[in-house]
This record gives C-alpha cells, sequence and structure tokens, in this order.
C-alpha cells in the first residue's frame, strides 16, 4: 500500500479559485458543488457565477459577513476539492462541508482534509462540528465516523453528523 499523499489546506485566493473552478469543471457533478441552478443538470453560467461567489464571500472567514471559511484541498500542491466551516446558530459549533473531485476520492484525501479542518475548528474555538450528509453517501458517512462522529439517520435518507471537539471551559 502506498503512503497517503501530502494533503494541506489553502486559503481560496483568486488564483487558487480560478483552479478550483478547473477542477469541478473536469472532474465533479455540478449537484455535487452547487444547488441547482439554471436551466438543465449540467455545468452552466449560473452555477459558475454562484460558486465563484460563495468562495469570495467565504474569503472573509468566519468572522467575516458570511460567517464561514472554505479552503482549497491541496492533495500533493494541486487542488483536490474544497472544505469549509460555517457558524451555526448554536453556540460554540461550527458546520462543516466538503466536495472533492472524483479522481481523489478514495485516496485518503477526505479524511486528512476532515482532520485538518477538525484542527481549525479548534483552534477558532469551536466545541463541535457538525456535518450532513445522505445514506447513499458511505464514503462521507465513513470518514465522519473515522473522525469520531456520533452519526443519527432521519427516514428522509439524511445522515447528521457530530464531532464533539472539546466538552468547553473546564
Amino acid at each position: 500500500m502506498s503512503p497517503s499523499p501530502e494533503i494541506r489546506l489553502a486559503d481560496v485566493d483568486e488564483a487558487m479559485l480560478a483552479l478550483l473552478v478547473d477542477i469541478a469543471r473536469l472532474d465533479a457533478a455540478p449537484d455535487e458543488v452547487t444547488p441547482p441552478l439554471g436551466h438543465g443538470t449540467g455545468w452552466n453560467t449560473e452555477r459558475f457565477d454562484w460558486f465563484r461567489a460563495y468562495h469570495r464571500a467565504a474569503a472573509a472567514g468566519l468572522d467575516g459577513p458570511a460567517g464561514e471559511k472554505s479552503w482549497v484541498v491541496l492533495c500533493a500542491g494541486k487542488p483536490a476539492g474544497s472544505i469549509r466551516l460555517k457558524r451555526t446558530a448554536q453556540a460554540n459549533t461550527a458546520e462543516t462541508g466538503i466536495w472533492l473531485a472524483r479522481s481523489y476520492r478514495g485516496r485518503g484525501v477526505g479524511a486528512a482534509a476532515l482532520k485538518l479542518v477538525l484542527a481549525e475548528a479548534r483552534v477558532a474555538g469551536f466545541w463541535r462540528v457538525t456535518a450532513r450528509t445522505t445514506a447513499a453517501n458511505a464514503g462521507a458517512r465513513r470518514i465522519l465516523a473515522a473522525a469520531g462522529a456520533i452519526l443519527t439517520h432521519d427516514d428522509g435518507g439524511a445522515v447528521s453528523a457530530a464531532v464533539e471537539l472539546s466538552s468547553g471551559p473546564e
């Protein structure tokens, strides 16, 4: 078995955003990366505009107007996808989400990126990180469970996850 590739998180500046748009367009389904926008199910101007605007807004960080920070997931120095943290209405809790290009899935990239974003959450003072996925997304469920998340399933096929980072002030 080969060693896992080097994974790190990078801020989304304009140069990284252009690379992220390219990897999303070439190696991810639009519905994995953006909400349904425009006509049809493929990549279109509305989806690209939303994608760019989303990452530009999140560039201001957790204390910015969006209350959210996104990073490019780099695998051996190349963009592999994106991961985020977003403040929630619940005190000391952030939500995370990730998408990876198809060619980077199943290689440990998602698990390594989640570990890095959980470390970012701890530094930011969060006590809990939540996520949502679907029952059909076995890879996401596996990564979340390996990170210590408690998974709960609803009748509609949604899966909620919560990773407790700290019990709060001692």
